[in-house]
């Protein structure tokens, strides 16, 4: 059979599966790219198109299931290493000087993955979401090839989330065809059941190329099942964020805060489906309620937060006591496996005048330190009594995108990036910013740092 012949069927047969109802049995394919229909500024079909070659997130791929060993005993931090590893120069891979946004997963086959945006501008239609593994018993990261691209479109925001019962879930924003910016996106989801090498056909679960959809990694599953996918509420930097959420297994969407006026993000006030802040994180509390915390919208000089009793539906806003992140930053909230809720942030804005935070040490006193930290809250939220800097203590790194280089002491860590974090069923915690990739465990954070020469 000729090539031509058999690259048309196989095109004819994608857009017979992207036609087809969700739910409904439909082969997978090994794609990152994708012809896109659109009538009236709104997404009406999705035809991929299959890899003649993988790519390499794509080869060899273990299809085992992962023999999760116990986290190694004690504390435990590892790192920086750099996760953002350019693809071979003869590859022909797209990678832009701008690598921004990332999100990671860990895979049941042991592997983690992770996805991020490369571009020159971050308006720009070149704007295409690439994807590397760190595999299991590897201790370097592949170098990234494209994942996710409709060509002349702006791929922007993208989150990748295993459930823990099989699926992988892949959400990201796209933009109108030669239309520049994020301000108006579709939202896209995909799935996969083998560690990531082939994915359902995409479907527009937000089909309308409109406002309130740019994703932020941070998917969560609530007990009952519920899926939770943040979007920024706006392309500014303050204006609050969406949740678009799913009781069916990501059959159907609703987004309670559509059309909705933006609510008065003043403490104590309630709002109708919008979360305080941009790049929301969002948890499930023990009660039901659902807590997160923002950037952007600060109230009282602190971070906001936002707290909801009938999953989504009204905010109810307060100030937080943690200091406001800026442009160029992008916290994490999520709740580990030993039950804690974890928060990464950073003491101060990336630019600007730095103040740090107090942190304690191991003799009971305290020191100010600045950058990169978490903190532990035991109490669903009300009390935050672990705080700790992430860093390794000495040496120059590269941040990238906009934290460019910094130099790292016991007092002082990574000053900004876009923050994203996943827990191995083993208990290690993988942190990423915009290129680097921390390891480290909980107990790490509740052992205090050694003291340091830096009193008030």
């Amino acid at each position: 059979m000729c090539m031509v012949l058999r690259i048309g069927l196989a095109l004819t047969f994608a857009g017979f599966l992207a036609s087809m109802p969700f739910g409904e049995e439909a082969d997978p394919l090994t794609y990152r790219h994708f012809t896109v229909e659109e009538e009236d500024n709104t997404v009406v079909g999705m035809t991929p198109i299959p890899e003649e070659e993988p790519p390499l997130w794509a080869r060899d791929v273990s299809a085992d299931e992962h023999d999760w060993p116990a986290g190694p005993d004690g504390a435990y931090f590892e790192g920086p290493i750099v996760f953002v590893i350019p693809p071979p120069d003869d590859s022909g891979e797209p990678f832009g000087s701008h690598n921004h946004q990332p999100s990671i997963t860990y895979l049941d086959n042991g592997d983690l993955f992770a996805i991020w945006y490369t571009t020159e501008r971050e308006a720009g239609t070149e704007l295409t979401v690439l994807a590397s593994r760190l595999r299991a018993g590897s201790d370097a990261w592949d170098p990234a090839y494209e994942f996710f691209k409709a060509e002349d479109r702006n791929m922007h925001g993208s989150s990748v989330f295993n459930d823990g019962q099989g699926a992988l879930y892949h959400f990201n924003g796209m933009g109108a065809e030669d239309a520049e910016g994020w301000e108006n996106l579709a939202l896209l989801m995909r799935t996969s059941t083998d560690h990531g090498v082939t994915w359902t056909p995409p479907r527009a679960i937000g089909p309308e190329i409109r406002g309130r959809k740019q994703v932020i990694d941070g998917t969560e599953m609530t007990r009952d099942g519920t899926l939770l996918q943040p979007c920024d509420a706006t392309h500014l930097g303050e204006g609050g964020t969406a949740l678009h959420i799913s009781t069916d297994g990501g059959d159907t969407w609703r987004d309670p805060g559509k059309d909705k006026p933006t609510p008065a993000f003043e403490a104590g006030e309630t709002g109708e489906g919008t979360i305080a802040g941009i790049h929301a994180g969002v948890v499930e509390l023990e009660d039901g309620r659902l807590m997160a915390l923002g950037r952007g919208d600060n109230i009282d000089g602190r971070m906001p937060m936002s707290l909801s009793g009938d999953m989504g539906e009204t905010w109810t806003y307060s100030a937080s006591e943690f200091p406001p992140i800026s442009s160029g930053q992008r916290l994490v909230l999520t709740r580990l496996r030993e039950g804690p809720i974890l928060m990464v942030s950073f003491t101060d804005p990336l630019r600007g005048e730095r103040g740090g935070m107090l942190f304690p040490d191991a003799e009971g006193n305290e020191f100010r330190g600045d950058g990169l930290f978490a903190a532990l809250s035991y109490d669903e939220g009300e009390t935050w009594p672990v705080r700790k800097l992430i860093t390794p203590g000495e040496g120059v790194y590269d941040g990238g995108a906009w934290t460019g280089e910094f130099e790292a002491a016991p007092t002082s860590a990574e000053p900004g990036g876009y923050l994203a974090a996943t827990q191995t069923p083993g208990g290690v915690i993988h942190l990423i910013s915009s290129r680097l990739h921390y390891r480290f465990n909980k107990e790490w954070l509740e052992t205090p740092a050694e003291p340091v020469d830096n009193t008030e």
